[in-house]
């Protein structure tokens, strides 16, 4: 029983929502609700078959910090104190090596940073919405990851993006994080991706020996594996140094993984951006790889959305009809009162009615008509149930599936990603939107 909804993440292992289809995607994030059950068939120990502590949660940080939460325990000996299973009769040992032997490797090296963070230049840091609660535009105690060579101009106000790093199927990533904080630990997780888990969960999970986080000062390199059987997929980045604020204060990112053998683009200048961060980029496709070879170009997009108010939705007396926290997408925010207040009518709220700018202080996706798109959609905090339409496109539920249905609307929530459009919550708070189809299916821009 339950009057919310939830998502259920489950660290260092893949699944399929559609277990009996294997052109499903897999994802390690399900989003969960009154009366809804699941079966999620995986492989202890994960793609990486690696024995260790591994962590299942709530992907909402306030029902985690409540104690939604406990341990997966991949043993790789015959234990006393457990059967073995028929068939299994000797557990097979773990593996020595995350990563393939011919994997190509990127290295970055990512900065965990404080800094102030305003969603809207243009508004105020506060709106009031209702009893006494207020719609929070600005958050002066932010923290962000960023790559080293960004941490000054993060730091003097300029307006960043979460981080997001690009991998390829088939690669080894890894991530060099210091701990550039004034105070407290701070580390790296990431889901729908292969890791060692007493080495590179980012989390501190039952007898996984040392310590995982990073101490001021202090650095750690993290090793993860983008195994095929993840496909194209999106990883959202979690800290877990401190997971009841920082995450909220914006320490979240993601890696998106493209085509095996990709190169990465900046839309605008054509630079080669495969080692930068950036939530936008062309995906330029090598096709000398059999698999790529039905495959076109494309432009890809992250979105982060993130809310705090755990409060709207319940049985809360009077109920509550507003929006109230810190909220946004990509650290920016275009709230409807604020436009209002500048004399934007209902009817004319989507276009340049603010005197102060022409486009809203959110993302804006650009692209050519006839272009395909990939949207990836991250629950990077949310205590609401969150929905993601793209107004005039569609796309697959599932990016591979043959026959698979088309939507223009999807559900997602925290610890989340939404996976491909057009072609996850704690789904990539994930999941990849799809490959968007070009302008619409009549291909008109706008």
């Amino acid at each position: 029983m339950q009057n919310e909804t939830h998502t259920f993440v489950v660290s260092g292992h893949g699944y399929r929502p559609e277990r009996y289809d294997r052109d499903s995607r897999v994802t390690n994030t399900i989003h969960i609700g009154i009366a809804e059950r699941y079966d999620l068939a995986t492989t202890a120990g994960g793609y990486q078959q690696m024995a260790g502590d591994y962590l299942y949660y709530n992907g909402r940080t306030s029902k985690l910090s409540e104690g939604s939460w406990g341990i997966i325990r991949v043993h790789d000996k015959v234990q006393k104190d457990l059967k073995v299973l028929p068939g299994n009769e000797k557990p097979r040992a773990s593996a020595k090596q995350l990563c393939s032997k011919k994997a190509p490797v990127k290295n970055f090296n990512v900065a965990a940073i404080n800094t102030e963070l305003k969603f809207n230049p243009n508004a105020d840091d506060e709106i009031e919405v209702d009893f006494d609660r207020k719609l929070l535009l600005a958050n002066s105690a932010a923290k962000i990851y960023v790559l080293e060579g960004e941490t000054k101009k993060a730091a003097t106000g300029d307006m960043p993006h979460p981080l997001t790093l690009r991998a390829n199927i088939g690669d080894c990533i890894k991530i060099k994080l210091t701990n550039r904080l004034k105070s407290g630990n701070a580390s790296i997780h990431a889901n729908n991706l292969a890791f060692d888990p007493k080495d590179s969960q980012g989390i501190n999970v039952g007898n996984n020996p040392g310590d995982q986080t990073v101490a001021p000062g202090k650095s750690k390199t993290y090793t993860f594996y983008a195994h095929p059987d993840y496909n194209l997929n999106g990883a959202l980045i979690w800290d877990f140094g401190n997971l009841t604020t920082n995450v909220r204060d914006g320490l979240f990112g993601g890696i998106i993984i493209g085509p095996k053998g990709s190169v990465y683009r900046d839309p605008e200048t054509g630079k080669d951006i495969s080692m930068g961060n950036s939530w936008k980029a062309d995906v330029i496709i090598d096709k000398s790889y059999p698999e790529n070879t039905h495959l076109e170009n494309y432009r890809d997009f992250a979105l982060y959305f993130q809310d705090e108010d755990n409060i709207l939705g319940t049985s809360f007396m009077p109920y509550l009809q507003n929006v109230a926290g810190l909220t946004g997408v990509n650290y920016r925010l275009e709230p409807w009162t604020y436009r209002e207040d500048e004399g934007c009518e209902l009817g004319n709220m989507f276009t340049p009615c603010v005197a102060a700018d022409s486009d809203p202080a959110t993302p804006v996706l650009k692209a050519h008509a006839g272009d395909r798109v990939m949207i990836n959609i991250f629950g990077a905090h949310n205590e609401q149930n969150q929905m993601f339409n793209l107004d005039g496109h569609q796309w697959r539920r599932h990016i591979n599936q043959v026959g698979s249905d088309m939507i223009d609307v999807e559900q997602f929530g925290g610890d989340g990603l939404l996976p491909g459009l057009v072609h996850d919550e704690s789904e990539v708070a994930n999941h990849l939107i799809g490959i968007v189809g070009r302008g619409s299916h009549c291909h008109h821009p706008g």
